[in-house]
């Protein structure tokens, strides 16, 4: 656990890492917290969060996906990206954190449409993995396809599903998973710009996900305890990973904080528990609909945005809060989409 004085004594050796951490916290470009890129933190909340789920199965970071309301799936810059290697599986790295839901919402679209990319975590504290390549722009994700450069999820979204490659993927999974059911099988169009895949995507983005670091964060010691996963971080020496742990706990509260100031929130729980009887009562019918998609076999981008917010927080007590504890309607669908997605 934080004591205080362990927290003051980080404080006054950590300034000016500190500093840099607000800064990307409180960044003033996408207005996203944790670091990642992600919806705004002044959107309202109403009435009131992979380790098989990586590329290579090797999971370590999680993205923002922030898409403005009723918006649908356009060409995107990173479009080139994947169209000049549609015939071919593309080459994807993909730069992350491990608790940002907005990553877990990009790399629930990759392994759904079983596509292989490489995970690399990202140093919070020094963004070291970015500073040799990505130019001025240091958010996670980033995404490497091929050898071009695509910032933030929503672009990487588009130039994964606006590619021939990954529509021949997505298209054979829907056929089979169909077999012979009488439904019609799943079409790009249906999966990613329906009135409910819009609907419940803008609801992990916007509501959901704002949810998330209060929930895990509220307190120094739950903070602390969220960046448990550096400890399994290779890559990171063990002063980096005392230093995340210390600098990135004291960050992450006050973040927390902030999100709960800006978007009215009293109590983070029920706030959680409100916004998951909106998608059981209105996603899935109350248990009625196996999909929020309201198709009887197939999820569509809705549903796996809202499972990767979840998915990002599954070793925690949040994570057991909103699913097991809860029960239902909602861990059925969340154990239905845990099947289809990382096993």
């Amino acid at each position: 656990m934080l004591s205080a004085t362990t927290s003051r004594a980080a404080c006054r050796h950590w300034i000016s890492p500190m500093r840099s951490l607000s800064h990307a916290v409180h960044g003033t470009n996408s207005g996203c917290f944790a670091w990642c890129t992600g919806m705004p933190t002044n959107t309202p909340v109403k009435s009131l969060a992979i380790n098989r789920l990586s590329s290579r199965h090797h999971l370590q970071t999680y993205s923002a996906i922030s898409f403005p309301p009723r918006r649908q799936f356009e060409t995107a810059a990173g479009h080139d990206a994947l169209a000049s290697a549609s015939a071919a599986h593309p080459d994807i790295k993909l730069y992350q954190y491990h608790i940002c839901p907005f990553c877990n919402i990009t790399k629930s679209i990759f392994s759904y449409s079983k596509l292989k990319y490489d995970a690399v975590e990202v140093n919070p504290l020094t963004k070291a993995e970015l500073k040799s390549w990505s130019g001025d722009y240091k958010k996670v994700p980033i995404a490497l396809i091929g050898e071009k450069q695509v910032n933030g999820s929503e672009e990487i979204i588009h130039s994964i599903l606006d590619s021939t490659y990954v529509a021949d993927l997505l298209s054979t999974r829907w056929r089979n998973d169909n077999g012979n059911h009488q439904s019609p099988v799943m079409t790009m169009e249906q999966f990613k710009n329906s009135e409910n895949a819009r609907r419940w995507f803008r609801f992990a983005a916007d509501d959901l996900s704002a949810l998330l670091y209060p929930n895990i964060c509220g307190t120094l010691s739950d903070s602390y305890r969220a960046f448990s996963y550096v400890e399994k971080v290779g890559s990171f020496t063990t002063l980096q990973k005392v230093s995340i742990r210390y600098l990135g706990a004291l960050a992450m509260y006050f973040a927390a904080s902030k999100v709960k100031s800006k978007r009215n929130i009293t109590d983070e729980k029920a706030a959680l528990q409100s916004a998951l009887d909106t998608f059981e009562n209105e996603g899935l019918k109350n248990g009625s609909l196996p999909f929020s998609s309201g198709h009887p076999l197939t999820p569509d981008m809705g549903d796996l945005a809202v499972f990767g917010v979840l998915y990002a927080v599954r070793d925690m007590n949040a994570h057991a809060d909103a699913v097991r504890n809860r029960g239902g309607a909602v861990k059925q669908w969340y154990d239905r989409m845990e099947r289809m997605v990382v096993q």
